[in-house]
């Protein structure tokens, strides 16, 4: 899919022509129309976007009288008492301040509300549904509040609940009965997300620290939140990291994130102002454009990953030095992309052709595309994908994938920790291969490149990809890659899983616990969650501080083992001298101080694993209990709470970590035994 430059549309008018400071859709009977804001002393153009054509000016409206030179830069179209106003930012307003849009598109007479608690000086608003009606909630500038109002009958607002912050950004999501919204402050360089009651309006504070720790957005600038793929999802722009953001929204409000790009000089979003996410036919699309002067686009994958589509650069016939807003509209088989510049006059358009929107699916076995632009995902057991005729893209899955695009231009996407992949129809010069997910990979120079006399097999990091031609004969790097690659730089999410790393240590809960992948656990916390389906590929999840971990399984039952890592934090000090002492009792053939020792002591006894508990087991953990250097090291071992340990004595200590399972729908519970090695507990 392509950026295609149309023109630039202006209403001929300075006032309303530049400085556009914010973009916003409604859509009317159908008709979808865009509004254009200048600041002070401008006003409003209003279009009406056209399938296949340019967009037609509708109307236009000067700010007069005491707004005239104090209008912000925001512009939100709501709907309060029974009409819709495009609500603006009013330094010195009261109330809430806003034109009334009229059924046809045009701009109606000016309307302010009654005197709200913060004022009509506002930086952001995002309009919230809940089962007992709605709510409006702003940032305050004068104030530092973000306050929510009731919306009443009558159009009046109440104010509902409060909380200390600030956000020149925000968007809203109801996963359930409970209303989420996530606000960035640029000035102060945070994003929040906040719980809203959807009966009292009152705000409760999410903490989502820990996700964003890693991600390092500095000056987050835009957010958009869109449901899809089954799942809420979350995109924030960072200006001065150059970075776009995906996070996964759970039903508690928990983000997890899924992706993390960079501008590089193959994209065009350094310094990124504005970010848009629309969907088309069940399709991602996401958009962000700023300070280098074009506009960058990208497709997002089921498990929220960014597959980089194209880039614009500015020319000298369009406008789009130092982009500074726009707004994407999905009309008829057209995105159509309206931007704004600091720089130069007018709307730059830009379109993208989604007339042959194919079908988005995944699973195992065979999974068939269609004519269209298709998107095929493979799965956690062996899966064919065919893509047919159309753009398509195809991503592996964590077993072994063979692909086949077809005719058109299709990318390959893979992931990685996956097992072999193999391209059937590798078309050079047409086909791309997107290697993104594999960590570090920043030039082809870093693959093991070997061309086949069928094409040509990819190596990095234990992952394999075979590459056989559609033309017949060897590939070069040259032509599988170019000159190198295209799109941004990916960024690992999970630093946990990144390069080998260990699990982070830290304490745990010993004896019998049921985990549930649903629901906090809290033996769990920091470890590394490996489920193995029968016959496929090896699944694994970071565990969070509460020991929450999503293995992101398909839907379907599927049988197959589950099985924990986790690493001991020396900080509990769990492990003593006492410990060394009740194993070199049993060591010796003396019970423990409580009495016989259970398998479950005579499993943590043998901390050095050989199948035995001697001496040698008392002298490590004693090493370990006064800060010593010791070759065997203690860790949790979790084993089925159902498994026999009856045959197990001193000399023979011999069990299988790990548990068969069935996971549901991607729901696994299981009951196992929680043991640390090194530490004896008594009866």
């Amino acid at each position: 899919m392509m950026l295609r430059f149309d023109r630039v549309i202006a209403t001929g008018s300075a006032a309303l022509d530049s400085g556009i400071r914010d973009t916003a859709l409604k859509t009317f009977n159908g008709a979808t129309y865009l509004y254009s804001l200048t600041g002070p002393g401008g006003g409003i153009a209003v279009w009406r976007l056209v399938d296949g054509a340019l967009p037609q000016l509708v109307d236009t409206e000067y700010f007069s009288g005491t707004i005239a030179f104090q209008v912000g830069d925001i512009g939100v179209p709501i709907s309060v008492g029974g009409t819709n106003q495009l609500v603006l930012d009013v330094d010195t307003a009261n109330g809430l301040v806003g034109y009334i849009l009229n059924p046809d598109g045009t701009v109606g007479s000016l309307r302010e509300t009654g005197t709200l608690t913060g004022g009509g000086d506002i930086s952001a608003l995002v309009e919230l549904s809940t089962g007992s009606g709605r709510f409006l909630m702003m940032s305050h500038e004068d104030t530092d509040r973000i306050v929510t109002y009731r919306v009443n009958g009558d159009g009046s607002l109440t104010s509902s609940g409060v909380v200390l912050a600030e956000a020149d950004s925000m968007q809203g999501l109801r996963i359930g009965a409970d209303n989420f919204v996530i606000a960035t402050d640029g000035t102060r360089n945070t994003v929040a997300t906040y719980r809203v009651d959807g009966s009292s309006g009152a705000i409760t504070v999410v903490d989502n620290s820990e996700a964003l720790s890693t991600l390092g957005i500095a000056v987050p600038t835009a957010v958009e939140v869109i449901q899809a793929y089954g799942r809420s999802w979350v995109v924030i722009a960072g200006a001065q990291s150059n970075s776009l953001s995906v996070m996964e929204m759970g039903s508690d409000g928990r983000l997890i994130p899924t992706d993390h790009v960079l501008d590089s000089l193959h994209t065009r979003f350094e310094s990124v102002q504005d970010l848009s996410v629309v969907q088309v036919d069940g399709r991602v699309f996401v958009v962000a454009g700023g300070g280098d002067d074009g506009i960058t686009l990208f497709t997002m994958t089921p498990s929220g990953q960014l597959v980089y589509l194209d880039s614009f650069a500015d020319t000298l016939q369009s406008g789009l030095q130092n982009v500074e807003t726009f707004s994407v509209a999905h009309v008829g088989d057209e995105l159509q992309i309206l931007v704004a510049s600091q720089q130069d006059a007018g709307l730059t358009q830009l379109t993208v052709d989604v007339s042959d929107m194919g079908v988005v699916r995944s699973g195992f076995g065979t999974v068939n595309g269609t004519g269209g632009d298709d998107m095929l995902s493979g799965s956690i057991l062996p899966t064919a994908l065919v893509g047919g005729a159309g753009e398509d893209i195809l991503i592996a899955g964590q077993a072994a994938t063979t692909m086949t695009g077809g005719a058109g231009a299709d990318i390959f996407v893979m992931q990685y920790k996956t097992e072999p992949v193999t391209i059937t129809d590798f078309q050079a010069g047409v086909d791309r291969l997107d290697l993104f997910d594999y960590p570090l990979l920043r030039t082809p120079a870093q693959l093991t490149f070997t061309p086949t006399a069928q094409g040509a097999r990819i190596e990095y990091l234990n992952e394999t990809i075979n590459v056989m031609s559609a033309s017949g004969g060897s590939l070069s790097s040259t032509q599988v890659f170019g000159a190198g690659f295209g799109g941004p730089d990916h960024i690992p999410v999970d630093f946990g899983d990144f390069g080998g790393l260990d699990p982070g240590s830290s304490d745990g809960v010993q004896g019998a616990v049921s985990l549930n992948s649903e629901t906090a656990n809290a033996s769990l916390t920091d470890a590394e969650i490996r489920f193995t389906p029968t016959g496929g590929a090896t699944i694994t999840a970071r565990a969070d501080s509460n020991g929450r971990f999503d293995l992101d399984l398909p839907s379907g039952s599927f049988e197959g083992e589950f099985d924990v890592i986790k690493s001991y934090s020396t900080a509990s000090k769990d492990i003593n001298a006492l410990d060394a002492l009740q194993v070199l009792r049993i060591a010796v053939g003396l019970d423990p101080t409580w009495g016989p020792a259970s398998p479950e002591n005579l499993i943590a006894a043998d901390i050095n694993r050989d199948g035995t508990v001697n001496a040698l087991d008392a002298l490590s953990i004693l090493q370990l209990a006064v800060g010593q250097p010791t070759a065997a090291q203690p860790e949790w071992v979790f084993i089925d709470s159902n498994a026999d340990l009856s045959g197990i004595t001193r000399n023979n200590v011999s069990y299988d970590t790990g548990v068969d399972v069935t996971a549901v729908d991607g729901v696994i519970t299981v009951d196992m035994t929680s043991i640390l090695l090194g530490n004896l507990e008594g009866p």
